[in-house]
């Protein structure tokens, strides 16, 4: 599936997801802009490649998105937006305080309505663009310790069926993508907290076990291509099963 001539916006690039991301649509000749806090954690297939650059952005500053979005596309507009960053937390509901939950709403949803309203703009986006936000399966459903969690993501799926009624008069779409657990180095760090028994049970909620990152990055390239160009205001789910049981 082809990307070319696409400039897409990646954030989270530095993690396993957002990471994979930016390496499949670089495979797809799309020009890849990546955002995250650190960049030595980057694969170094992406490390000074021609088609993806990079900058370093705290986005719980949300007053800092709209600038570093006037300096990227002084030349250019965005085609696409893959909002991948996020954060996860398990915090019993007994301790939980609200500033934890807000520190969540920030990078969860607060940072991913403030790119909806920029893609609005004429000035930073072409018409026919494609905004990717993920989700979580905890969007949908409950689990113990996540209040903050569950309740940021499904924020997520809120914010992106309105945009999408929005955004339609510029044929702008704007889908969710709801995975359930992937393994990558967050995931694995997590895992390392608890008891093989523990971890199994987790899998065991999974039919088809735990995902891998190939397993996400095939859809977000056909949201962002114009095969999809039919398709709005979804929330897909990349579950193993998870989900349905």
């Amino acid at each position: 599936m082809e990307l070319k001539d696409k400039t897409i916006l990646v954030t989270g690039a530095t993690s396993g997801i957002g990471n994979a991301i930016c390496l499949d649509l670089i495979s797809k000749n799309a020009v890849v802009i990546g955002l995250g806090r650190d960049k030595s954690k980057l694969h170094q297939n992406l490390v000074d490649h021609s088609k993806f650059s990079f900058y370093s952005i705290d986005l719980t500053q949300i007053d800092q998105i709209e600038s570093l979005l006037n300096n990227i596309t002084k030349s250019f507009k965005l085609d696409g937006l893959v909002h991948c960053a996020g954060k996860e937390e398990t915090v019993p509901l007994s301790v939980y305080k609200h500033e934890k939950i807000h520190s969540l709403f920030e990078i969860n949803i607060f940072s991913g309505i403030e790119f909806l309203r920029l893609f609005s703009k004429k000035k930073y986006t072409n018409n026919n663009s494609s905004i990717i936000l993920f989700s979580s399966v905890m969007g949908e459903l409950g689990q113990p310790g996540k209040v903050g969690y569950c309740s940021s993501k499904a924020a997520v799926l809120g914010a992106v069926r309105a945009a999408s009624l929005e955004l339609a008069r510029r044929n702008i779409r704007a889908n969710c993508i709801s995975p359930g657990v992937v393994v990558t180095p967050m995931t694995e760090q997590l895992f390392s907290q608890l008891s093989e028994e523990n971890i199994q049970e987790i899998k065991n909620m999974h039919p088809l076990g735990f995902g891998k990152v190939d397993d996400i990055t095939p859809l977000v390239s056909f949201l962002l291509s114009d095969q999809s160009k039919w398709i709005t205001g979804q929330n897909i789910k990349i579950d193993g099963g998870y989900s349905i049981q």
